[in-house]
């Protein structure tokens, strides 16, 4: 509280150095500053000073124990006290945090805090309502202020330090718990998260209107985030018979939306019973796609390692028609970190074969949580990066790679070669002239096999169509950009070859030959 009020008014203060004279100079000196900064330094001392002697010198020969070391100099108290009335606020204000840092409970120190608290700044007014609650004032201005703190600033910090302040209070009084009511109801979603935690904190005896109220929203609120916060709540105040006795029949006998809801407090709350899990396996499989989806998260946030569960997962890896219900599945058995030979398989083959790009990315997600290593991987890795073109997956497998140490230089080169040769020879152009061509050649062949009759050598083969294809374009590319098809294949030694279409004499025509020897048909 001092140390937050010295902040504000950003004080620096160094009292180890600190004399005794010189801080009663200060204490009297005629510029309110100065006068400020002594008082504080004399709160400080008192707060961070050891209370108990520290040389043996000095312990009591008689009780073997050390004296306790006075809080300030008796020579200072008067001129602190001095202070409360001095004619300048701020003055009176450092002088009334001193009083309670040494924790005199002088009545001046307790006047001049009910004034700052209904007339100071925001500042003054909060370190106001900290003293007065530690010395156990339960008026309505001073749990008003905390509660404005605590519902306008909104951080952890503060958050703590209210509901310390509140635990405090809470069994003098039950105008907490009347505020904290009023606060469930707020139109402000995030007001209504913070009354939940701070009901969970303080506890105390809590009405059955609040109870039945948080019950209520821990199942019917809309935001997702104040349905759990309730749930927590609830847990927290020992109301978990009513919880779970609501979500098993909800499981079990509810509509879908009332499943979903089911299921999110399961994994929530973390809760698992032998009575709720038949009614949670029956989830993997129910006819909507959002219950079993939430059945996933359920089941990755509890990290149920039980084989049924397990079982359910790959099932709907393998069978299920939706490839998000996919994605979530692959997640949860990530989250669960079960390592089996059937479940590398189905990631390996998920991230080479599934169509879906998101299927592919949490199939990679799942591979790096699970810390999958080995030639298969990396091969599998490798194949994926051949033939993947969405920017995503390919960012998630280059980062899987580097973070499982599957990084290979010689065949990383090899494959950006790969995939430079295929962008080349899927360019456009060259497309758009090899198919044209194709087209030409193909129907010259179709109008030669029409026409002529081409007698067939003894032994020889039937041209294949890709035989026909590499002769084809072989003949048309450079020495230098030969296709990698063709390095491989070598051309055709013949000049000519049989069509692969067969041809019929012609019924209207029959046996009429060509001065060349030819049959026309």
């Amino acid at each position: 509280m001092l140390q937050e009020w010295k902040t504000a008014w950003a004080l620096i203060i160094e009292w180890h150095h600190a004399t005794v004279e010189g801080l009663l100079r200060g204490l009297l000196d005629v510029h309110d500053d100065t006068r400020i900064q002594a008082i504080i330094t004399c709160a400080t001392a008192a707060l961070e000073r050891p209370r108990i002697a520290t040389s043996r010198g000095d312990s009591n020969k008689e009780t073997g124990k050390a004296p306790s070391v006075q809080v300030l100099p008796e020579v200072l108290q008067p001129a602190l006290e001095a202070a409360l009335e001095y004619q300048n606020a701020n003055v009176r204000m450092a002088a009334a945090l001193c009083q309670y840092a040494i924790q005199s409970h002088n009545p001046l120190a307790r006047d001049v805090m009910q004034s700052v608290l209904s007339k100071g700044n925001s500042v003054d007014s909060w370190a106001a309502a900290q003293c007065l609650a530690l010395e156990g004032d339960v008026t309505y201005p001073v749990i008003k202020r905390i509660f404005q703190q605590l519902f306008n600033k909104k951080n952890d910090d503060t958050e703590h330090q209210c509901c310390m302040l509140l635990s405090h209070l809470h069994e003098k009084t039950t105008l907490i718990h009347t505020m904290l009511a009023v606060e469930l109801n707020s139109y402000q979603w995030r007001d209504r998260i913070i009354a939940c935690r701070v009901l969970s904190q303080i506890g105390g005896n809590i009405s059955l209107d609040m109870k039945y109220k948080l019950i209520q929203m821990m199942l019917s609120d809309w935001s997702k985030e104040v349905r759990h916060a309730a749930a927590q709540a609830v847990g927290r105040m020992k109301f978990g018979k009513e919880v779970y006795n609501t979500i098993r029949v909800k499981l079990s006998q509810g509509n879908f939306q009332e499943r979903v809801e089911a299921l999110s407090l399961i994994g929530g709350l973390q809760l698992m019973t032998a009575r709720l899990l038949p009614s949670f396996l029956n989830c993997f499989s129910d006819n909507f796609m959002a219950v079993r989806r939430a059945a996933c998260l359920a089941a990755g946030a509890l990290q149920i390692r039980d084989k049924m569960v397990l079982d359910c997962l790959l099932n709907l890896i393998q069978r299920d028609p939706y490839w998000k219900i996919k994605a979530f599945a692959i997640q949860a058995l990530g989250h669960i970190g079960q390592v089996s030979p059937q479940l590398t398989d189905l990631l390996l083959w998920a991230i080479h074969y599934e169509e879906s790009p998101g299927v592919r990315l949490e199939a990679c997600r799942s591979i790096l949580a699970l810390d999958l290593q080995g030639d298969r991987v990396r091969d599998t890795f490798l194949d994926v990066l051949l033939l993947e073109n969405h920017e995503a997956v390919l960012k998630e497998i280059h980062q899987a790679m580097k973070i499982l140490n599957l990084e290979n230089v010689g065949n990383q080169e090899m494959l950006q070669k790969i995939r430079n040769r295929i962008q080349t020879l899927s360019q456009k152009d060259l497309l758009t002239q090899k198919i044209f061509k194709m087209e030409r050649v193909i129907g010259k062949m179709k109008e030669e096999t029409k026409r002529v009759y081409l007698q067939p050598k003894e032994g020889q083969k039937p041209l294949k169509l890709h035989t026909f294809l590499q002769e084809t374009f072989h003949a048309s590319e450079a020495p230098h950009t030969k296709s990698m098809v063709t390095e491989s294949s070598p051309g055709p030694t013949h000049k000519k070859q049989k069509s692969v279409i067969t041809s019929e004499r012609s019924a209207h025509c029959p046996g009429k030959k060509d001065y060349d020897g030819t049959i026309w048909i």
